[in-house]
């Protein structure tokens, strides 16, 4: 699939000089994300293969807070953000997350996977999935783990609270936080530090780093899928969705059985 330039998509694509930034492109929700946009960001990333780093950013105010309940989310969301997640390991272009805004459920997934994370000042990283009757995905049960620990990964997933990007960042969960206003410069300084490197270096350095924690990643995706989808299936998650577009959380208390 050869990679087009376009601006008026669910993942807005840009190439500059090798260097291929993708955005999710719907600020009016702050950049909540359906199964089809899931599917055009791996769509981008397969694209992306030869690209010298891959930059992915919100548009507007947002990085991505997750995925919009607004539409139907089935067992084929959470595969394809699986698959965008699996793809941002396995291309040989280094994937950087320029966090621009709040990074919430599968849009903190999918931050976290990148190969290096730069976040704005005012950023911040919530898993809002228990409230809903969910899980998290898109590799988040790894990577949160993986980067800050099991009680910090506890913490963000059963404590749903926000996570600031400098907390995030001594958490071992981002590598560089900047002020907002300076967030696109460093990220184009760090493009510039990899594109001057040679390429085969590059990209093998990034296949020795994932090595180790690939069959610990596939694990968490297989496994987040398998009880997602039965999540998702069941009234819980049906009563909770409901609850939160009329923002009214359902109170589960006093139903345990």
């Amino acid at each position: 699939m050869a990679l087009t330039d376009s601006t008026d998509s669910l993942v807005s694509i840009e190439s500059r000089q090798g260097v291929v930034w993708l955005r999710f492109n719907r600020p009016d929700t702050l950049n909540a994300v359906s199964t089809a946009a899931l599917g055009a960001l791996s769509a981008a990333l397969e694209a992306s293969r030869n690209a010298d780093a891959v930059v992915i950013t919100g548009a507007g105010r947002a990085f991505c807070t997750g995925a919009d309940l607004g539409t139907d989310v089935t067992g084929a969301t959470v595969a394809a953000a699986a698959e965008a997640v699996s793809l941002i390991a396995e291309i040989p272009a280094p994937v950087i997350a320029a966090v621009n805004g709040p990074a919430a459920g599968v849009g903190a997934s999918i931050a976290f996977a990148c190969d290096l994370v730069l976040a704005a000042e005012s950023a911040f990283f919530l898993l809002p999935f228990l409230p809903l009757g969910l899980v998290p995905d898109g590799g988040a049960t790894h990577a949160v783990v993986a980067g800050a620990g099991r009680i910090r990964g506890a913490r963000m997933a059963f404590g749903g609270e926000r996570i600031p990007a400098a907390l995030a960042a001594e958490w071992g969960l981002v590598g560089e936080v900047v002020p907002d206003d300076q967030l696109g410069t460093r990220v184009d300084d760090v493009v510039a530090r990899l594109c001057s490197a040679p390429r085969a270096a590059v990209s093998e350095t990034k296949r020795l780093l994932r090595a180790a924690e690939a069959p610990a990643l596939q694990a968490a995706l297989d496994g987040e899928l398998e009880i997602q989808a039965d999540l998702l299936g069941r009234s819980e998650y049906a009563r909770a969705r409901e609850g939160f577009l009329a923002r009214n959380p359902v109170d589960f208390r006093g139903e345990r059985g």
